[in-house]
């Protein structure tokens, strides 16, 4: 069967978007009437519906940006350094910086906790209904001071390379102003994006306009949808799918990477194989730990700690950001008391989720499979065992 992608001219109603691409996994756009509300699709745009830079600089030229610079790559993804926003946005208005990109821009969570005079509207967007569901960012935002909500901004031809969303995550991107194309590659053929001799979590082509046949022979088989997305429109990437984006003119985009029950499973089995990807990483630290004369116990505690520092440190989570993840849906979808930030964050209405029975069953085949891995996580990482208990606590419930 052929995968498509469809589009949508309004909003779906949750049980449609839930059965029809959550569920099967399968990529939709919806068009501009799902953000018409929005104060950024009011503001951010000039009569001529380009970006309006002069509201832009003037109400977040202030604040510091990360920008990559699409024409150096860095090992698998492109430099990147710290700017103003006002300064990216002058060399735009004169013609210069065409290869930088914004990137990762936590525009959404700055404007709420540390608002500017000169920016008197803190909520320049809201969720769309159909994505809150949302276990990241609900989690994150009651207890972090982290998210995954982004604000992207680059010039005509700046563009993100090949990749798949962190633990399979799914993403939602907005065209607040601009068009993108996209490049999207269902799960199964993710063993064609390989370099020659790798496997999955090795090296993925960069740049898919420009694949050496030698070094990724395989590619020339997939057979990616290319979708152009408008300017108001806003795109569902689903779990697993390997994804790059070019801009088409100069765009402003607003992202979301989010996870719930419907992927769960496959979040699950991305940390295992992340694990073991960085276990056979550090085997020869695991071999001196062994050798160094400490009681199993200690170095065994010492080499899980390593482990799940480095899971950390690579995609930004580990075993006990999970789990406490999960806790956390499972508070919310019980019922039961928990931390809400309201203002970054608000509570889900029910009918914007999944059935709680279906929640648990995902929850379930996690945490069961999870007590038999053998690797002492459970035991030596802090805190992790009581989190444990209480996952299985709601469960039961």
């Amino acid at each position: 069967m052929e995968v498509r992608c469809d589009r949508l001219d309004t909003p779906s109603h949750y049980k449609e978007f839930f059965e029809h691409y959550l569920l099967p996994n399968l990529p939709v756009i919806f068009g501009p009437s799902l953000i018409t509300s929005w104060h950024a699709y009011a503001y951010w745009r000039s009569n001529d519906e380009k970006i309006n830079w002069e509201h832009l600089a003037s109400d977040y030229g202030h604040l510091e940006v990360t920008v990559a610079d699409c024409a150096t790559r860095e090992f698998s993804d492109q430099r990147r350094e710290q700017m103003l926003f006002r300064d990216v946005v002058a060399l735009w208005e004169t013609g210069q910086g065409q290869s930088l990109y914004v990137k990762d821009w936590h525009l959404a969570r700055t404007l709420a906790t540390s608002p500017s005079p000169t920016s008197p509207h803190a909520e320049v967007y809201t969720t769309p209904d159909v994505f809150r569901d949302d276990w990241m960012n609900a989690y994150y935002s009651a207890h972090t001071e982290d998210d995954f909500r982004f604000v992207y901004v680059g010039a005509s031809g700046t563009f993100t390379p090949l990749h798949r969303d962190v633990y399979t995550s799914y993403s939602w991107s907005t065209n607040v102003c601009g068009r993108k194309r996209w490049w999207l590659f269902p799960p199964e053929q993710t063993p064609l994006l390989f370099r020659r001799g790798g496997e999955e979590h090795a090296e993925t082509a960069f740049d898919v306009r420009d694949v050496d046949p030698q070094t990724y022979p395989s590619f020339a088989q997939a057979r990616p949808i290319v979708v152009e997305q408008n300017s108001g429109e806003t795109i569902f990437v689903p779990s697993g799918w390997y994804h790059q984006v070019e801009n088409l003119t100069d765009c402003i985009s607003i992202n979301h990477n989010w996870c719930n029950a419907v992927n769960l499973p496959s979040l699950y089995a991305s940390m295992c194989a992340k694990v073991q990807e960085v276990e056979h990483a550090l085997e020869d630290v695991q071999e001196l730990l062994s050798q160094g004369g400490a009681p199993e116990a200690e170095w065994q505690r010492e080499w899980v700690a390593i482990v799940q520092d480095v899971v950390e440190k690579d995609a930004g989570w580990n075993w006990a950001t999970f789990w406490r993840m999960v806790r956390h849906a499972l508070y919310l979808a019980s019922g039961k008391p928990c931390a809400v930030n309201e203002t970054l964050w608000p509570r889900t209405p029910l009918e914007f989720t999944a059935p709680l029975e279906f929640i648990m069953e995902r929850v379930t085949a996690c945490y069961e499979d999870f007590k038999t891995r053998s690797r002492g996580e459970e035991q030596y990482l802090p805190g992790l065992e009581e989190v444990l208990m209480d996952v299985r606590k709601l469960l039961d419930d």
